[in-house]
């Protein structure tokens, strides 16, 4: 839905007058990113596992984890942005991490999750 607002610049088919009820769109990316900057925090076992790049099954309680961690770290970023004057919606915090994941290469890898969602 962000994609397609975006794309369409808020007309006709992105359209859409609720764009503050959308989150972060937790993909295999933000968390990446997320983690880079010290904010997303994997305890040691999902760490290595990450980091070997053993796939984690989709739906399991890992992948659900970094899923949901994801979008509460976003919206925690966007409400620090906003005590610091920086007033963004969380599809709006997403994108910004999303290009700062295509600009700079990651330190850690992405976890890998074979999945028809993102």
């Amino acid at each position: 839905a962000a994609d397609l607002y975006g794309a369409l610049g808020g007309q006709g088919l992105g359209a859409f007058r609720d764009m503050d009820a959308l989150t972060a769109f937790a993909d295999y990316e933000l968390p990446r990113v997320l983690r880079d900057l010290g904010i997303l925090v994997y305890g040691p076992e999902l760490a290595a596992r990450v980091d070997a790049g053993r796939p984690i099954p989709a739906k399991s309680p890992e992948e659900v984890e970094i899923r949901a961690n994801t979008i509460w770290a976003v919206e925690y970023l966007r409400q620090e942005l906003a005590r610091h004057g920086a007033t963004l919606l969380p599809y709006q915090v997403d994108w910004l991490l999303w290009e700062r994941s295509q600009r700079e290469p990651g330190r850690t890898p992405h976890h890998r999750t074979l999945t028809v969602y993102y």
